[in-house]
């Protein structure tokens, strides 16, 4: 499953510039698109957008650092954090950032455990011993913040996170 491959923009040496598409891949999609019916989650945190700020990091570019005799692209590079700066240097949609923040929640492990056992109290002859995927509950393996955002369910968890930075999950 890719999601929204994106252009990436690099200088070589003779100064011209080249773009190279860059999928970014997972292997689950933290956006469940397989309901055809739109997903809708209220506000969560009452905040006016106006006095959400949301803080931008800029842009690095490596090559001007270079140029001035900063060459640290390989420290960074041996770290594997490279692929960080591709999205850290591409674009960031503020609107659907805010909408998606304001309408968050985060799923612990005490949730997950008060939701099965809210499911087996509805009937607890029958469902008893059976597995959250038995009573129609998702699995549950880690700390997931749940949103919403153009219609559809986001969940957003450290596994999914690093491996869309191409990183160690430690």
């Amino acid at each position: 499953q890719t999601l929204n491959p994106k252009l990436h923009q690099s200088s070589t040496a003779s100064g011209s510039t080249s773009y190279s598409s860059i999928p970014v891949v997972f292997s689950k999609l933290p956006i469940d698109t397989n309901t055809q019916k739109h997903f809708s989650k209220n506000v969560t945190i009452e905040i006016p957008y106006e006095k959400l700020d949301l803080v931008l990091e800029q842009p690095v570019d490596f090559e001007s650092l270079r140029a001035n005799g900063f060459d640290v692209k390989k420290l960074f590079q041996d770290q594997g954090w490279l692929g960080y700066f591709d999205i850290l240097n591409g674009p960031v949609y503020t609107q659907l950032v805010k909408n998606f923040w304001k309408r968050c929640d985060i799923f612990t492990q005490e949730e997950a455990d008060k939701e099965y056992n809210n499911k087996v109290a509805e009937n607890p002859e029958k469902n008893r011993g059976k597995s959250r995927e038995e009573l129609g509950l998702r699995k549950f393996t880690e700390t997931e913040i749940r949103s919403g955002c153009t219609g559809y369910e986001v969940t957003i968890t450290q596994s999914t996170i690093v491996e869309l930075l191409r990183i160690p999950n430690k």
